[in-house]
Parts: structure tokens; sequence; C-alpha cells
């Protein structure tokens, strides 16, 4: 992470020990802690103690000077006796993280990143399974989960009595609505999932996603039914297919766009937050800055993901292309900043659980994933 010279007042990262433009001393300088490996040798055991995959499926070289692309690695440079903990980028181009004589330091950066990865990871395995679970497209299939609810409240009314019974009405006047076209009033609706409810605008002739469910009758199974249509799309229905939308796509992608630079009807924007509709910037040609974007004010092919990458997406600087480095702005740093104190400090407060970062080998490791483009 990058911090600011008390003397200088330049940016330089945190891991040097010295600022390099003045040579003031780093007093904030972070040093390596007593709960994790503090040699290579260490490291490279506590890998293998958490039952990773090898280093070419996670991508960590321990000991190695790997010189591929896309790798994190850290090894012990013989000629200078310096520790060298670094990053491959997809472009083949290296990060070096750290460069000195303190071991245990460097260690500590490796493994601070590696736990980090592996969270990320077990995240993703998650995201995976909830995305084939909950976000695929409803089928007969739900229907048949409610007729298997109600043969198993007939079983615990027999073996349970009247308490289980009543628990199993509550329960049933308290499902939520089934996947599906309603038509409420004048306006078609199209339950997805969950709290995921859909409104077709006749103005935009778009989907639109509803805050929420639409109203009170349509929250509820029971009372939504008299205005449920059905599950697949009709003409008759009006508009067009709830799976032909941009709110379906929208859904696909988890209502987010990729981070980078756009090229939009002449204007340089550049996405920081992952969300859709929020964190972007527009560059002011006028006052050689960068300003943020209000939520009213971002184009609409920019807040959906496969609109979006229509308009020259590109996730690093190109200097013959663009006006300036979003990456070097203090709003870039802050919000790396920030990021990095997050993953640092959940890697330390969840390392008393160690099991946390054991891995499942039923689980795939997707090095893809990864952001092969920062600095680290």
């Amino acid at each position: 992470m990058k911090i600011k010279c008390e003397y200088c007042d330049s940016m330089f990262d945190d891991t040097l020990e010295n600022c390099p433009a003045c040579g003031a001393p780093n007093a904030n300088v972070r040093r390596s802690t007593s709960d994790q490996p503090t040699t290579i040798g260490g490291l490279m055991a506590w890998y293998d103690s958490k039952g990773l995959p090898g280093p070419e499926v996670t991508r960590f070289f321990i000991g190695q000077d790997y010189r591929g692309p896309r790798a994190f690695g850290i090894y012990k440079d013989e000629n200078s006796g310096k520790f060298i903990v670094y990053k491959n980028k997809a472009d083949g181009s290296r990060a070096v993280r750290y460069e000195g004589t303190d071991e245990a330091f460097a260690v500590n950066e490796l493994h601070t990143r590696l736990k980090q990865e592996i969270l990320q990871q077990k995240a993703h395995n998650l995201n995976a399974q909830n995305y084939k679970s909950s976000f695929s497209r409803p089928s007969s299939g739900r229907r048949r989960k409610s007729s298997s609810l109600l043969a198993a409240l007939i079983t615990l009314f027999c073996m349970f009595g009247i308490p289980a019974a009543l628990f199993g009405i509550v329960t049933l006047k308290t499902l939520p609505a089934a996947p599906g076209y309603y038509q409420y009033g004048d306006s078609l609706y199209y339950h997805y999932d969950k709290d995921i409810w859909g409104y077709y605008s006749d103005d935009y002739n778009e989907w639109r996603k509803c805050i929420g469910s639409p109203n009170q009758e349509l929250a509820r199974k029971k009372p939504a039914k008299k205005y449920f249509l059905s599950e697949d799309y009709k003409p008759e229905y009006g508009g067009i297919d709830f799976y032909e939308s941009t709110l379906y796509q929208d859904i696909l992608n988890n209502f987010t766009v990729t981070q980078g630079y756009y090229n939009y009807g002449g204007n340089t924007y550049y996405h920081l937050s992952p969300q859709q509709d929020a964190g972007w910037y527009i560059y002011d040609t006028d006052t050689g800055d960068w300003d943020d974007v209000w939520i009213t004010d971002i184009p609409a092919d920019l807040k959906h993901q496969n609109t979006a990458t229509d308009f020259w997406y590109t996730p690093t600087w190109d200097e013959s292309t663009q006006y300036s480095d979003f990456e070097q702005t203090e709003i870039y740093q802050d919000y790396k900043a920030e990021q990095e104190r997050q993953a640092y400090e959940a890697a330390h407060d969840d390392y008393d659980d160690d099991d946390d970062y054991s891995w499942d080998s039923g689980d795939s490791w997707d090095s893809g994933s990864t952001d092969w483009d920062s600095d680290w």
C-alpha cells in the first residue's frame, strides 16, 4: 500500500524502509508478526499442511524465481542476499512487492497475500454453487419442491401432531411467490428468485429491477396466486421475454461491471467499484482531473456488463490512448489502501482459526479469477 513521506510528501510503498525520493526513514514500516511463518522453508511447510494444489494451479511459487506470467512468488537472491517478493502480471511484467534483507517481513507479505487468495477462492467456489442453485432458470422442479414440502408437513403431523402441523401451516402462508410472470393492475411483473423482482417498463421497452417485492399481495405465495400467469413467456403478455432482457444479464453478472477504463461519447471513464452503478469517474479535460459521476449521470450503456464491454475496456492505463492514469490518483490509492487494510485485518483476525485456510480437494482453484493486472 502507498503512504506519503512526512518530509517531501512523495508517495511510496509502506514496505520500504526509506523514502526513495528524499531518503527519509519510514517510521511506520510494517514489520512481520510472530503468529505466522518467518522463513521461506516455514512458508513451504505451511503451504503443504493446508493441502493446497501445486504452484502450477495456485500460481504461488515459494522459493522460486519463476519468470512466467501470472504468478506470485518469493525467493532469496544469492548474489545480493536479499529476499524478493514479486508478482508477475498477465502480460509477463513483474511488480516487486518487497526487496530487502528482512526474511520474516518478506515471508509475511506473501503469506498474507496467499491467505487472502485462499479465502477469495473459497468465496469463488461458494458463489459458483449459489449461481447453480439460486440463479438457474426456474423449471418444473420448483413445483416439485412445493409438493415435497407438503409431503414433509404431512409427515411432521404424523410424527409430532398438531403443533408441527400448525407450524407447517404458518410456513406455507409465508412462502414467497412462485417464480414466473404476474399481471397486477396494468403492470407486468416477473419473479425471478428470492427477492429479485422485475417489472416491464413500456417507456424503456425493457425490464427494470424492483426494490424488493412490488407490493404485499405479490410478496407471498397464497395471495399472489390470483395474479400468476405462467412460468414461461407468452406473446400475449406484451413486452419481451424476461430471459431476453438486460436485467437477466445483470443478474447473471451479479449486478457488476468490470473495473477499468471506458471510452464513451468522446469521454474517458474509469470504473473503480465493481458495482454497476457506483464508483464511476470521468476525466475533465479542462481541469486535467478526475471527477466522480453522479448515479443519474452514468451512461445507461456503461451500467450493464453485456453492453459496457463494447466501449473499449482496458484494465490498465495506456499513455497513447488515455489522458491520465487514474491509478496514480489519490482516489485510487485510498481505495486500494482500504482494500489492503481490510484484507490484512481479515487475514490476521482469522489466523487463530487456521483451519479456515485448509483446502478442500473437492473444490476447484480458478487462478483466472485473480486480478493479474494490478501490482499486487
